[in-house]
């Protein structure tokens, strides 16, 4: 009778057992079922809205920005329970998070200055120095190698050229040449639409020759490319023009040789010793990039061979960038001479700015315009530009409004309206060509805004409209343009 009772006890607890674990299993099922797609947006609607409130408040949302990506790649793949649990860390981090010091960093004591105001009332026509700075910005080395001065965190160096024109079969050409002083450039060619993909990769350093070199007498500045090719470029000063050629290994290689003339006055962004102009924000570190030197612009007359092909003659319009470029802030850290590039944090891209040129026979204009996107209250950014050999006289263009329409991050055309000492712009234009082919490339995240979204690109454009000079009024109609463009789109503004 005893064994019998003991038994019954036995066999009661074994299902009170499973009862209780088949309860639990019931609700673990019923609690996975419960995270559905409609309940994992309305979590996300949320996070989005405590979000951008921090955000406005000034919060450091780097941690909740990396766990609700997480959440959204699980939650695209149907991994609902990965997407709740990388949610729920999101919101985590999202009350942990702290202020971020939107302060002005420290006005480095010396080094490069800056100037709030447009340095286009600069006239004064580039001298040797000015093109290649030596004891400014570079060193001379035995071997004719430049290098940057130690000690300041230089950025970029422009010995940019570019070319559009035509020949009279109606062939047309696009050309971007660079001479890199670090770093690499693949040359790029188009004639008639199609981009010539074989071209040579030129490489840093570069090589400067003050007496000439590759039969110039001028002085010239050479990089080597793949494959046994060259690259220079020689400034004629005493008559404003500019040699620019890629020189082939053997005779069926491609060739490239440009005689440039410059017309009007050039647009300085700041003498080489400065005070430079602002031309954006970093995207990666609290620090602004500052730039100076010049554009020229003019006409050109070029010979362009592509292997195996006809030598064809082309004639147009030319820009010639001559930039230096710096990290404002970062110099105080490179006074003490502690800093390394290796160990200071990535700076990204610089945003957000519209430079451009365009061209017509009558006339050209030069602009560079630049907003801050941070938080920070920097000091002004770039606002200026020129209107160049219009019938042969050159004034300061800095009095101008430039609209862009279309996406934000990628604008379709674009407006501009201004005066100058003698007249007024108003021309309208639109974009008939990206660089690159398919479209400007995206990349997410700054310092300020971990979900923004930043863009770089170029934009050929035809632009139409007048000007109107000394009571004249000049019609425009498919004059060619050529800009370089970044754009930030702040989380949540695009959504």
């Amino acid at each position: 009778m005893a064994n019998k009772k003991l038994l019954i006890i036995i066999l009661c607890g074994l299902v009170l057992v499973f009862a209780i674990g088949g309860y639990f299993l019931f609700l673990k099922g019923k609690s996975t079922q419960e995270i559905t797609s409609q309940k994992l947006k309305q979590e996300y609607l949320k996070f989005k809205k405590e979000y951008l409130e921090k955000k406005n408040q000034g919060y450091d949302l780097k941690e909740a920005a990396w766990w609700i990506k997480g959440a959204r790649k699980e939650y695209l793949e149907g991994n609902y329970k990965k997407a709740k649990e990388y949610l729920d860390k999101a919101f985590l981090a999202l009350e942990k998070a702290e202020k971020v010091d939107f302060s002005l960093p420290e006005v480095p004591e010396k080094g490069w200055k800056i100037t709030e105001k447009p340095n286009t009332f600069i006239e004064k026509i580039p001298t040797i120095k000015d093109w290649v700075p030596i004891g400014i910005t570079y060193n001379l080395e035995k071997n004719n190698l430049l290098r940057y001065i130690p000690g300041y965190p230089w950025q970029q160096s422009c010995f940019i050229f570019v070319a559009l024109g035509k020949n009279k079969e109606g062939d047309t050409l696009f050309y971007q040449g660079r001479l890199p002083f670090e770093g690499g450039f693949a040359p790029r060619i188009n004639i008639n639409g199609e981009y010539f993909r074989k071209v040579p990769v030129f490489k840093g350093g570069m090589y400067y020759y003050e007496n000439g070199t590759e039969g110039y007498p001028y002085p010239t500045v050479l990089v080597y490319g793949t494959k046994g090719y060259k690259e220079i470029l020689s400034y004629d000063e005493e008559n404003q023009t500019w040699y620019h050629e890629i020189i082939p290994p053997e005779e069926n290689g491609l060739k490239v040789k440009i005689k440039a003339k410059a017309l009007g006055a050039p647009f300085w962004m700041g003498p080489q010793e400065g005070p430079y102009i602002i031309h954006g924000a970093y995207s990666g570190t609290k620090d602004i990039d500052a730039w100076g030197g010049f554009w020229v612009v003019g006409k050109f007359e070029a010979k362009v061979k592509l292997p195996q092909k006809e030598e064809k003659e082309f004639s147009g319009y030319f820009l010639f960038d001559r930039a230096t470029h710096i990290a404002y802030y970062a110099q105080q850290e490179y006074q003490g001479e502690y800093c390394r590039e290796a160990l200071c944090p990535a700076r990204g891209g610089v945003v957000e700015f519209s430079c451009m040129g365009i061209f017509d026979d009558d006339f050209a204009i030069t602009l560079c315009d630049s907003k801050n996107p941070t938080p920070v209250d920097f000091p002004k950014f770039q606002h200026q530009g020129r209107i160049n050999y219009i019938f042969n006289e050159s004034y300061p263009f800095n009095n101008f409004a430039l609209k862009s329409f279309g996406e934000h991050l990628q604008p379709s055309s674009f407006e501009l309206k201004g005066k100058f000492k003698e007249g007024s712009v108003d021309l309208k234009g639109k974009v008939i060509e990206y660089w690159p082919p398919k479209g400007w490339g995206r990349v997410e995240g700054a310092w300020w805004d971990p979900e923004g979204k930043r863009t770089w690109g170029r934009a050929f454009i035809s632009w139409q409209g007048e000007i109107k000079f000394k009571g004249k009024t000049i019609k425009v109609e498919r004059a060619i343009g050529i800009g370089e463009f970044t754009r930030f789109e702040s989380f949540g503004e695009g959504s």
